[in-house]
């Protein structure tokens, strides 16, 4: 195995590790996975514009970025792109909206990515991950300001997180046993025993899924009600004496 630093916010550092990467794979490279990310938790009030785009510099624009230095190697390959997306991109998720915003973003570039590079046979999936076991909550960063509607939620904005989280291991490889399915078989837009375009996997994902079906109403409704929503009202409320 040969590892690489990458930064994918430096276009050096990008075009420096696409070049190292066409050297090791002798120009073609089979699977691209993006699982660049970085979260922020805090109230979409309270974080700033320039602080959002600094998420979307790692977690959309710098994947782009990778995408773009290494695409000749992956369609002289018929290789496959894998964008690591989350659940709560489809879901509203209080005090993780620059996470999931960025989210829906990879969400939109993966499909349009995956007709626009189907006539060079390079497949794209899309993975809107649930709850796995990493270090993404523990990296991540609480915007909290002094004068925040939001100060009493200070330290405890990690909402409706399951005890029991999938394993990273086994996450990976079902995403690894996705991606081996390759093309299948079949005619026209009919494909059987084919990688999906889409995956969700990960605790809570189906949930995710399912309730995205649903309509915004119930959506949102019904994760009010699985992350506690009326608990924090009262706290907050409580807290301006409202």
């Amino acid at each position: 195995m040969t590892t690489l630093s990458l930064d994918v916010t430096q276009p050096e550092s990008v075009k420096a590790a696409g070049l190292e990467v066409e050297r090791i794979t002798d120009g073609k490279l089979d699977v691209l996975v993006n699982n660049a990310g970085i979260l922020t938790r805090g109230a979409l009030a309270d974080v700033s514009p320039e602080h959002i785009y600094s998420i979307f510099n790692t977690n959309v624009f710098g994947i782009m970025a990778v995408v773009s230095a290494l695409l000749p190697l992956l369609i002289a390959a018929k290789g496959t792109i894998v964008n690591i997306s989350s659940a709560s991109s489809v879901t509203p998720f209080p005090f993780k909206g620059p996470y999931a915003m960025t989210k829906a973003a990879l969400n939109s570039y993966g499909r349009t990515l995956a007709i626009e590079l189907s006539p060079f046979d390079v497949h794209v999936l899309t993975c809107p991950t649930g709850y796995i076991e990493s270090k993404l909550e523990a990296n991540g960063t609480d915007q909290v300001p002094e004068n925040s509607l939001y100060k009493a939620m200070a330290g405890r904005m990690e909402l409706g997180s399951p005890d029991m989280q999938m394993e990273g291991t086994e996450y990976a490889k079902l995403v690894v046993n996705e991606v081996q399915k390759g093309r299948g078989w079949g005619f026209g837009p009919w494909r059987f025993g084919a990688m999906r375009e889409w995956l969700w996997v990960g605790t809570g994902a189906s949930k995710g899924y399912w309730a995205s079906m649903m309509g915004e109403t119930f959506l949102q409704r019904g994760y009010k009600g699985m992350i506690n929503w009326d608990e924090v009202t009262r706290v907050l409320r409580q807290e301006k004496d409202l």
